[in-house]
């Protein structure tokens, strides 16, 4: 017994192959430009712990008469990181649609070509399949002409035929004489 795979037509086997490297390589960007992400939430989050961390002990150990003196280059400092990243996520972003582009550039010509392919395959057995069915159509429609011409001679060779006379009329012209 033959599997499914083995009933797929090569043309189907070629598209189903560039649609899964397609595919592959769009999961492979996601999940590198994801794992960046990440890497950089974590950064972040660590850095935003540290510099948090830093501030409150600077503000409970400062006398607080020097806290402001204190505060502004604290808070400066953590502006600063949560610029920065937010220009590694942009970044991140920006690679993401780069490497989404690539994979598309590299993955679209020949998946259109196999769609292409696969697209006219399919037509042509259908268009096949449509005229073998016409055909099957035309010989039952000329079949069913032709009994219907053979039972209408036969109907008309009946009615041709003299009906013979009945008992019933020979013996009513003998009773009249």
């Amino acid at each position: 017994m033959n599997s499914f795979v083995d009933t797929i037509s090569p043309v189907a086997k070629e598209h189903i192959a560039a649609r899964i490297a397609y595919v592959n390589d769009v999961a492979l960007a996601v999940v590198h430009s994801a794992r960046q992400l990440a890497e950089a939430n974590l950064q972040f989050g660590r850095d935003w712990l540290q510099q948090s961390s830093n501030a409150w002990q600077q503000a409970v150990f400062t006398p607080a008469a020097e806290r402001s003196e204190v505060a502004a280059p604290t808070a400066e400092a953590v502006a600063q990181t949560l610029h920065a990243y937010q220009r590694h996520v942009a970044q991140i972003a920006s690679d993401f649609q780069t490497s989404i582009t690539d994979v598309m550039r590299q993955h679209v010509p020949q998946t259109t070509r196999t769609a292409t392919a696969l697209a006219e395959v399919v037509s042509q057995k259908a268009a096949a399949e449509t005229d073998q069915q016409w055909r099957i159509n035309q010989t039952a429609s000329r079949d069913l002409i032709d009994q219907a011409s053979r039972f209408a001679q036969v109907a008309t060779q009946n009615r041709a035929m003299q009906e013979p006379a009945s008992m019933q009329s020979a013996e009513d012209s003998g009773n009249k004489n």
